[in-house]
């Protein structure tokens, strides 16, 4: 599919909307772009909850940019979360050949956003280091596109709708405080897939402690 301006002001619209209901539920403060940002990116993020779908929206936004982002592709057959993945032209992923899928995005000239750890990570998982382990599926697409990649942190979003909870927190009179920051890594090709995807997440890592540190969230 290639990238076309009724797409960038569908997806922006897409956005917009998703961004007016996250508002409702949560206070969310996403930093700038890095002025590196160019064109097409890969974007990769920590998974810590549902909510993530959520930020997402006032991030994208905020950052004007048109990315697509890798999701599960059960979730696509959610009544409710279904017909917005498809808003968001969001792909879905059932093994590596979403990855082949994202490749033919970004040549297409689409941003595309994948959380490696692949889902929403257990709290035992992330505790330790900020992170849980990333699949090699992004270390695979960054290393054979050659796109840069820009990592990003979330801190609060597990709180916003804590695992395992089928709805999320709702108090509008006292939203939840979440924060994401973000790092231009550029290409990264390692000699393997593995150092690369180790690579990417260990940048991830360094953005979720500055979040964490925003928000004054303890782990």
């Amino acid at each position: 599919m290639q990238l076309s301006d009724k797409d960038k002001k569908d997806l922006q619209k897409s956005f917009r909307n998703l961004t007016a209901f996250t508002s409702l539920l949560a206070k969310v403060t996403v930093e700038d772009l890095p002025e590196e940002v160019t064109g097409p990116t890969i974007y990769a993020a920590n998974h810590r909850s549902l909510a993530d779908l959520l930020i997402a929206g006032p991030t994208f936004l905020h950052w004007g940019t048109p990315i697509r982002a890798l999701v599960a592709a059960s979730y696509f057959k959610h009544p409710v979360i279904g017909p917005l993945l498809r808003a968001l032209k969001c792909i879905p992923v059932s093994g590596l050949d979403a990855i082949d899928e994202a490749a033919k995005a970004l040549e297409d000239g689409w941003s595309v956003a994948i959380m490696p750890e692949g889902r929403v990570v257990p709290k035992d998982e992330w505790e330790e280091e900020g992170v849980g382990k990333g699949h090699i599926g992004i270390g695979k697409l960054a290393k054979e596109t050659n796109f840069p990649v820009v990592v990003s942190g979330a801190s609060g979003s597990e709180l916003l709708w804590p695992r395992g909870n089928y709805l999320p927190y709702f108090k509008p009179w006292k939203r939840q405080e979440v924060s994401l920051c973000c790092e231009y890594l550029g290409a990264v090709n390692e000699e393997t897939f593995r150092d690369s995807t180790d690579e990417i997440m260990e940048g991830v890592r360094r953005c979720v402690l500055r979040a964490e540190k925003q928000t004054g969230i303890e782990r």
